[in-house]
């Protein structure tokens, strides 16, 4: 099923499959939108409720005018995941998702919110932070050269397929495809570890241009835990959705206990 919820910001689209007394919210990495789940959907929709929304902005949900916070998106997808009455939650989010569900699990919504899992948290020194810069988006080219510009840009370590929807993201909406990192690059996940009141779960590839982050947060947050992906390619959720699907549930299950 495919529905939308009224936000502040206009509609906000989600997916929603399977059932269980366990909800599992799936958030995106920029610019691409839920079809980023296709393969890791099917493996928890058996045992789960599985959301998967289109962050503000991307895919078919309504965004901002104009950038803004991580704070103020996830206050956005906080309001549709009460809206919708989702309770007993593990959030999984990867990249801009892995902000998303921090702040959604820690502070926005802590109180339905059991378990997170992330990829790749942009958990950047106060250095790097600093120096962070959006990128541009390639000027349209007559000859298609931006889109290969584009694609070329994306982590030589990703899937060619998913790198392709990195692209398409990009095209779909120039203006505001790469909005979102203007909230990632000033976010500070640090302020909110002393808030996180649940089991969290890292699951990191070396070849993520995020893993010293994933392993700089791992270390911060007490408890936490930490599985590095044996894949190739990545993203992780993408091509190894089986591993990520078993660890979820194994999230969920130590909530339980």
């Amino acid at each position: 099923m495919r529905g939308y919820v009224d936000t502040r910001w206009g509609q906000l689209h989600y997916s929603s499959t399977g059932s269980g007394p366990r909800t599992v919210v799936l958030l995106h990495e920029t610019p691409l939108n839920h079809a980023a789940f296709q393969r890791l959907i099917p493996l928890l929709s058996d045992t789960f409720r599985v959301v998967a929304f289109d962050s503000p902005g991307y895919g078919e949900s309504d965004g901002p005018v104009a950038p803004t916070s991580i704070e103020e998106y996830a206050e956005t997808v906080g309001a549709a995941i009460e809206t919708l009455g989702l309770d007993q939650i593990v959030l999984y989010g990867a990249h801009t998702g892995g902000s998303l569900a921090l702040h959604l699990g820690a502070v926005t919504v802590a109180e339905r919110v059991h378990g997170i899992a992330l990829s790749g948290l942009p958990f950047y020194t106060d250095e790097v932070r600093g120096a962070k810069v959006v990128r541009a988006v390639p000027p349209v080219a007559d000859d298609g050269s931006h889109l290969l510009d584009t694609f070329l840009w994306e982590p030589d370590t990703y899937d060619a397929e998913m790198r392709s929807r990195l692209v398409a993201g990009v095209a779909r909406d120039q203006q505001t495809a790469y909005r979102a990192f203007h909230a990632v690059y000033t976010y500070e996940p640090a302020k909110v570890i002393d808030r996180i009141g649940c089991p969290v779960t890292l699951l990191s590839h070396p070849g993520d241009p995020l893993f010293d982050a994933d392993n700089r947060f791992s270390a911060a947050v007490p408890g936490a835990r930490q599985v590095v992906v044996d894949t190739e390619r990545l993203p992780v959720y993408w091509t190894k959705p089986e591993v990520v699907a078993s660890e979820i549930a194994a999230l969920a299950a130590s909530a339980d206990g």
